[in-house]
């Protein structure tokens, strides 16, 4: 079984804010109000808060994120930095690496202090697994970690 979001923390990408489609948009709205009404812990990487805080991003996201709690930037052992590296191949492939170097990052941030990557970006989920075989961070949609959520509802009683 799956470890409690309720027990640990849950890290949110920017685009898992305002999806654009159904069944997500409506997920992000309840894990959302569950964080506001409940407690359930969300958590930004101090990473991410650079891309909510860009021109275009919406104003009710930028208004729910002033409510989080971010990560800070802090200095990486040398293993964690393997790691990172790691992370960094698994989600550039063949591509260039300075396309995911924010991505890579947000990953590690979420493995290092939680259990939980919430996003919609396909790039991510589509490396999801191969992400899980290095570091146990899961890597899921909106409605996914929603379902979870619900799942250990009673737990957090």
């Amino acid at each position: 079984m799956a470890i409690s979001p309720w027990l640990t923390n849950n890290f949110v990408d920017s685009c898992a804010f305002d999806p654009k489609y159904d069944p997500e948009d409506k997920a992000a709205t309840e894990i959302f109000s569950l964080h506001q009404e409940k407690d359930l812990g969300i958590i930004i990487a101090h990473s991410t808060q650079k891309e909510i805080e860009h021109p275009n991003t919406p104003s009710w996201v930028k208004k729910e994120d002033s409510g989080l709690i971010y990560t800070l930037p802090i200095s990486l052992t040398s293993e964690e930095k393997a790691l990172l590296q790691k992370i960094e191949r698994t989600l550039a492939g063949s591509g260039k690496r300075e396309n995911i170097i924010q991505d890579a990052r947000h990953i590690f941030e979420a493995q290092k202090y939680g259990s939980y990557f919430v996003t919609t970006d396909d790039r991510l989920l589509n490396k999801a697994y191969e992400i899980q075989k290095l570091c146990r961070v899961k890597i899921i949609l909106p409605s996914e970690f929603l379902s979870i959520v619900q799942s250990h509802a009673n737990t957090h009683q």
